[in-house]
């Protein structure tokens, strides 16, 4: 397996919030790959007690904060860090005390923050939704414990981005006193986010885009909706979450006691119980005014916008080609030695191309075939015995941004169908109906005869013909590469036969041009 030894830079974010603090542990190579290696959320709720009109920062908030920090700034030696950039958003920067609180920062954990303004915030999310999701049309928002940021993204690029007081703890303390919260408080609460997202009015998802969640909000909703549907990927970064659920939840939460939150709804962390109701009013909010059905959630924020803009420099802050990234960088890390172009796919996608008048797939499909084969090697960096298996455990873990779930799923599913011992393929099976079993086996058929023919790392394989021999009959005329003797791999290619057979309901016969 690459270690993180293999990439040659070490990169620490501190994202100080509202409502936690946030450590991410990078290690990258620029412009090549990159791995965190390290995530931590400790909660601090830092901006407890600003919003009685004060807006100090109290000393209970302000030691709690200073001791995780201090804890973060170790951490980050222990991790070998020789760049750290730590921030801080919408409770510091709001703060009548902030200079106090940054100058004790700096005397007690020795670092020097950067305070974000609102729309550097905005922009950095929306960096992060960019090359993180591939949404290249759409609004991107973040709700926080202080404040929440909306940012309007169009063509890939940051429009604009604002900042607004619409924060979960903030909005808690000042809307939601009663336990359970009345009706007529919620419906204040839902009155000022509606008057206050009103005034924006780019705030609308035209057709093609998409409104994106991200932050503690969008991720708990995620994790108590996928709970719910008992959903069978363990993925948040793509995940969709519908109004039409979000409503039912809002008022089932609006009706329970805080103390009975955690018991009542399964997917709810103890220390988000308190303000989760406030949150998720916003995202109902923000939905409703963009004339959105669904919320695609982000698991990532401001510090891989802040990760992607020091992976990327000296150039442009953008992938230019996230799906494409996605798949090498995963690649790239766990078979550092291999070429970028495995010669499997390659050759997949020549027998995709000779084959067009069989399988009659499209664009899609072919890129499909190309994904699973360049992560075809992946597993064997973990476990040489069962590598297809491990391949897409791989995938599913590590996600694969610029696809969607369905996609991510598929892409594993035909690694794990080159074990070929008749084992169950979940848990990517699952996540697919059944109309995608004859598209699976025949791509998975295809991916099966490129690995029987290509089974080095040099290429043997110079070009195949197909024919039709008879009524029921495929020849496929492989060509060596000169002073190749390719006679193992045609045995293996014919051995490798029967998912085609049964794929393509014809016989295969391989043969040496």
């Amino acid at each position: 397996m690459s270690s993180p030894a293999s990439l040659k830079r070490r990169l620490g974010i501190i994202d100080l919030g509202s409502n936690s603090v946030r450590l991410v542990v990078a290690h990258y190579t620029p412009g090549h790959a990159f791995r965190i290696v390290e995530e931590h959320s400790r909660r601090v709720r830092l901006s407890e007690g600003m919003s009685a009109g004060h807006h100090l920062l109290q000393p209970e908030a302000m030691d709690r904060t200073l001791a995780t920090l201090k804890l973060f700034r170790d951490l980050c030696a222990a991790s070998g860090v020789t760049r750290l950039l730590p921030v801080a958003t919408a409770a510091v920067r709001d703060a009548a005390n902030r200079k106090e609180f940054l100058e004790n920062a700096r005397r007690v954990t020795g670092l020097k923050f950067r305070v974000l303004t609102g729309e550097e915030e905005a922009y950095l999310g929306a960096l992060s939704v960019v090359n993180g999701l591939g949404v290249r049309d759409g609004v991107v928002m973040e709700v926080g414990g202080g404040s929440t940021q909306v940012s309007e993204v169009r063509r890939g690029k940051s429009k604009r981005g604002v900042t607004t007081p619409l924060g979960a703890v903030r909005l808690t303390e000042m809307f939601l006193k009663s336990d359970p919260v009345r009706e007529d408080e919620a419906a204040r609460l839902a009155d000022h986010i509606a008057r206050t997202f009103e005034a924006w009015e780019w705030m609308r998802v035209e057709a093609g885009g998409a409104l994106v969640g991200m932050g503690g909000t969008a991720r708990a909703l995620a994790v108590i909706d996928r709970t719910a549907r008992q959903y069978p990927l363990d993925l948040i970064n793509g995940y969709e979450l519908e109004l039409a659920r979000l409503e039912p939840l809002v008022e089932e939460l609006r009706t329970l006691p805080v103390s009975e939150r955690v018991k009542n709804v399964p997917g709810l962390l103890a220390d988000r119980a308190d303000i989760i109701l406030a949150g998720a009013m916003v995202v109902a909010g923000a939905l409703r005014r963009a004339g959105a059905d669904r919320m695609l959630v982000s698991s990532m924020g401001v510090r891989e916008g802040l990760l992607y803009q020091a992976f990327l420099e000296p150039g442009p802050p953008v992938i230019r080609n996230l799906r494409e990234f996605s798949v090498l960088n995963l690649r790239r890390l766990y078979c550092p030695t291999l070429p970028d172009v495995s010669p499997v796919a390659k050759l997949a996608l020549a027998l995709f191309d000779e084959l067009a008048p069989f399988h009659g797939y499209g664009e899609a499909a072919r890129e499909q075939l190309w994904a699973s084969a360049q992560l075809l090697d992946i597993g064997a960096a973990v476990d040489y015995r069962d590598p297809y298996r491990h391949a897409a455990y791989l995938i599913l873990g590590a996600g694969l941004p610029g696809y969607t779930h369905r996609e991510t799923a598929l892409v594993a599913l035909l690694c794990l169908q080159q074990r070929g011992d008749g084992s169950p393929p979940d848990p990517a099976a699952s996540a697919l109906e059944n109309g995608a079993a004859r598209w699976t086996s025949r791509l998975g058929a295809l991916l099966r005869l490129a690995a029987a023919l290509e089974r080095g790392r040099r290429p043997a394989i110079a070009s195949v013909r197909a024919a039709t021999a008879g009524r029921d009959t495929l020849r496929l005329r492989v060509r060596a590469r000169r002073g190749r003797d390719i006679r193992w791999e045609l045995a293996e290619a014919q051995r490798a036969a029967d998912l085609f057979e049964a794929a393509f309901d014809c016989k295969l016969l391989v043969e040496e041009a």
